[in-house]
């Protein structure tokens, strides 16, 4: 695999910001036996769900916070 089809598949893995929080829960379980910060089993499951979480996390974080701080619509009618 050559430098640019690799850097093209991690950037896929990384586009948008529900991908980008899976892959930090999804990393931060397979640390979890090298660090204090939180235990959790090493299995399949808690890879999902804590990717899953990590993903709505920054989801929701997104779309409460933006370039200018909060965002906030005001509606007039």
């Amino acid at each position: 695999m050559n430098l640019s089809k690799r850097a093209n598949w991690i950037g896929e893995m990384l586009h948008c910001s529900m991908c980008m929080g899976f892959w930090v829960g999804v990393f931060l379980v397979g640390i979890n036996i090298y660090t204090e910060l939180f235990i959790f089993d090493n299995n399949i499951v808690n890879y999902l769900l804590l990717g899953c979480l990590s993903s709505g996390t920054s989801y929701a974080l997104c779309n409460l916070f933006g370039d200018n701080g909060i965002k906030y619509d005001i509606n007039v009618k």
